[in-house]
């Protein structure tokens, strides 16, 4: 939502001359946004099921779908609904167009362009290598598809656009877990061991047995982030590492984005740093109010810090901010990238520095040693291939 009104300011300063309508609000205000005179309506995804018959009541000049990765999967609703839309020309725009399997891209070129990869069952039986249990393990004949792909996509890289942007510098900041925190964290460790260890082998690598083993994963990453997380008390090793860090690092007016998985990590953050009178923004946080937390962030000088969920990770421009945080790191690199973005983009005119804390031996070390091991991935238009039960074990061995 917050999105919509971004769209509106940056064609307010390309095309002031032409009028943009933010498509908001009850179901009667948005009936009548819809039917009003502008030349550009800007609404979220979940208004294609809401308002879809007011929508599909004329033919559009364009259909622009800014982050496309929303509409990736073919068997999602409003993933279906979008490409019922009758328009002479259709754009998919993102910045991670292949944000988690190489079989996200079907339905983006099947919306811009209907038929031209044929069914998705054909895509997958060309592009996709099944297990016995009928999941997708890896890919095949991908030479092919990225010949394919590249007819339908005009791509600018980052590297690209790097003389246009200003210099990032990452540093991992690496720190050691308290004795109660590491004596806490072997014991989680031994016992998702032990419960895979118990399990049948030949259910290891169904989805569902990976899903099970990934949320208690969770219980290691929310160890690293704090202890208060788990129930325990509000001791965390990290949370004075990132103190100690603002402290060096916001002065002469500098703003930092802080990033976590969890958002109940991201309130023990706003509790935490009172002196650098935050925002936050999650998923809780309601929609209306977004937009005016990120003008607070962006223009008061006192406003130091801008604590994140991953609900804030697409598409915002927060140039304000030079310093990116990532408290903990999520397992999809092209999630860490969108998160980098914020800050890292067109309009910054600053350096901006990328701080990743990582405990030692602990599941950030494990999930940054998996994520470069994806970007190599990405390389090759795989984009994030699926956690195998191979490399869970590996991370809960990691010291």
């Amino acid at each position: 939502a917050v999105l919509k009104h971004q769209w509106k300011n940056e064609l307010s300063l390309f095309v002031p001359h032409r009028k943009a309508v933010v498509i908001e609000g009850s179901k009667k205000e948005r009936l009548m946004e819809w039917r009003s005179e502008a030349d550009y309506y800007i609404a979220n995804y979940e208004l294609l099921l809401r308002d879809f018959d007011e929508i599909n009541s004329r033919n559009w000049d364009y259909i622009f779908a800014d982050e496309a990765t929303k509409i990736c999967n073919p068997q999602a609703k409003q993933s279906k609904i979008i490409k019922k839309l009758q328009a002479q020309r259709r754009v998919a725009m993102s910045g991670t167009p292949i944000a988690n399997r190489a079989e996200d891209c079907w339905n983006l070129i099947d919306f811009t362009n209907p038929g031209v990869f044929g069914s998705y069952w054909n895509f997958l039986n060309r592009y996709c290598v099944k297990n016995r249990w009928g999941s997708i393990f890896t890919y095949q004949n991908m030479d092919e598809l990225k010949r394919k792909i590249r007819r339908y996509m005009i791509r600018r890289t980052k590297e690209e656009v790097l003389p246009d942007l200003p210099e990032k510098i990452v540093t991992d900041v690496p720190f050691v877990l308290s004795e109660e925190e590491a004596e806490l964290q072997k014991k989680i460790k031994q016992e998702i061991l032990r419960d895979i260890k118990a399990s049948d082998i030949n259910k290891l690598e169904k989805p569902m047995t990976i899903q099970y083993v990934i949320v208690k994963f969770n219980r290691l990453r929310q160890l690293a982030d704090s202890l208060e997380l788990l129930g325990q008390n509000k001791k965390s090793a990290k949370l004075e590492v990132l103190r100690e860090l603002l402290r060096e690092n916001l002065e002469g007016g500098r703003k930092a984005i802080i990033f976590s998985e969890f958002a109940e990590m991201c309130k023990i953050l706003y509790r935490e740093f009172p002196e650098y009178n935050p925002v936050m923004i999650t998923g809780q946080v309601p929609n209306i109010i977004r937009q005016s937390m990120l003008d607070r962030f962006n223009n008061e000088d006192g406003c130091g810090i801008c604590i994140m969920s991953s609900a804030g990770a697409y598409g915002l421009n927060i140039t304000a901010a030079s310093i990116v945080v990532n408290y903990d790191l999520p397992f999809s690199f092209s999630k860490l990238e969108q998160r980098i973005g914020r800050a890292h983009r067109h309009g910054q005119k600053n350096k901006v520095q990328v701080f990743n804390l990582l405990g030692k031996g602990t599941a950030d070390m494990a999930i940054k040693k998996i994520i470069h091991a994806k970007f190599e991935l990405s390389n090759q238009i795989l984009g994030d291939a699926p956690i195998s039960m191979e490399q869970i074990q590996d991370m809960l061995r990691y010291e």
